[in-house]
């Protein structure tokens, strides 16, 4: 029997992304895994399932002889690979990382080539002007994560992805790196198929699935790959924050708001792990959502009443409505704050964007990943001086 292939594209950090891809995958059942990520993480999976793991945490991919060459790779509670590593583990489903192995990227010195990838157009962003959204992430938003856990939607972002494919690459083609990734992506699913999987669930972020779904020759690709220089590399987990995943970063698949994605994950595990048959999805995020942007704001002084709430949830359905949007997003939620919270003086909102649109969660790792000289230096100091890891910036007074 012919091997099945089940691509599943997704966003980096995207909760709805994550939420389809545990949905796929459990009715799925495949008896493979293939997870876009460095393979050289293969060794450090099995720390993922340790209690004292918290993410947001990174995958750390760093050259032996010389440890400043060194890539990190993020997970938070809410992105599609941290969960899809958590179901493989929960249902004892083997899961491999397919993705070109560092110990070539580090040696092709892949900054290069990432100074190229730059350059290339925004996918999202291509796809979002076409349907008349102000930017990519907004019309994600709108197509994944505040929809149902619909199988069909991978179906629908491949043939996107499969189209704008095809107009960039007159202007931007591909380069050499993201030949030699997907090249080693097929290597990768031939191997597997060789070895006798029938199911096989791929997990890779969705500009992928057009160059690992086409016919391309054996001896292309064996082609492509001959000859690639190697470093000799080692792999950790290292704690991470939702600020360095944040797109204000400078991190290239950062998103806009992950306290905000957050929210978005906690408050559909929350409901679908309930008895919510009569349940509005879109009211509960609403609620718990002004909610907190108002606690946050009487922290900070300002007198926001049970009431103004209440008004601020009616208005934020109201133009999500006008605006023609299944159920309000983080724009409108924004809006509706300053307007009736802050009366106008959206000012105000930016004592809690922080705390709240990006997020001050702080990882955790436990003490058996194995940790590069530096990190156990900096935590040998925290210790001696009392001082406890943080995601925030703060002023010590000394005496």
């Amino acid at each position: 029997m012919k091997p099945t292939l089940h691509l599943l594209g997704i966003r980096h950090h995207g909760p709805g992304s994550a939420a389809s891809a545990l949905s796929a995958l459990q009715h799925l059942q495949p008896d493979l895994i293939l997870l876009e990520g460095p393979p050289e993480a293969d060794a450090i999976l099995a720390l993922a399932a340790m209690p004292d793991m918290r993410p947001p945490v990174a995958q750390l991919v760093y050259a032996v002889d010389n440890p400043t060459q060194a890539v990190f790779f993020p997970y938070t509670e809410f992105s599609p690979e941290w969960q899809t590593v958590q179901f493989a583990q929960r249902a004892h489903i083997p899961l491999r990382y397919f993705d070109l192995p560092q110990s070539h990227a580090l040696a092709l010195q892949a900054d290069e080539d990432d100074a190229d990838q730059a350059d290339r157009a925004d996918p999202l962003s291509l796809l979002a002007a076409s349907a008349g959204f102000s930017d990519g992430e907004r019309w994600w938003e709108y197509l994944v994560e505040h929809r149902a856990n619909d199988l069909t939607v991978f179906e629908a972002i491949h043939q996107a992805m499969c189209t704008v494919r095809e107009q960039l690459v007159s202007t931007h083609p591909p380069s050499r790196l993201e030949m030699l990734r997907e090249a080693w992506m097929r290597k990768a699913i031939r191997q597997a198929q060789k070895e006798g999987f029938q199911t096989i669930a791929i997990v890779c972020g969705a500009w992928h699935t057009p160059a690992l779904s086409q016919a391309v020759k054996v001896k292309d690709d064996q082609a492509l790959l001959r000859g690639l220089p190697k470093l000799k590399t080692a792999a950790t987990w290292a704690p991470w924050t939702h600020s360095r995943i944040a797109a204000a970063s400078g991190y290239r698949a950062g998103v806009q708001a992950p306290g905000w994605y957050l929210h978005l994950w906690r408050q559909r595990q929350s409901r679908s792990g309930a008895n919510s048959t009569h349940d509005n999805p879109g009211r509960r995020i609403a609620v718990t959502w002004l909610s907190r942007v108002a606690q946050a704001l009487r922290v900070e002084g300002l007198d926001v009443s049970s009431a103004s709430v209440i008004e601020a949830v009616r208005l934020a359905e109201t133009l999500a409505a006008l605006r023609g949007l299944p159920l309000p997003g983080l724009e409108e939620l924004t809006e509706v704050s300053g307007s009736v919270f802050c009366f106008g003086d959206a000012t105000a909102l930016q004592l809690i964007h922080t705390p709240l649109v990006i997020g001050t969660e702080l990882g955790q790792t436990p003490a058996e990943a194995p940790s590069v000289p530096l990190a156990r230096d900096l935590e040998q100091t925290q210790k001696r001086l009392r001082l406890p890891p943080s995601a925030v910036e703060k002023t010590l007074e000394l005496d």
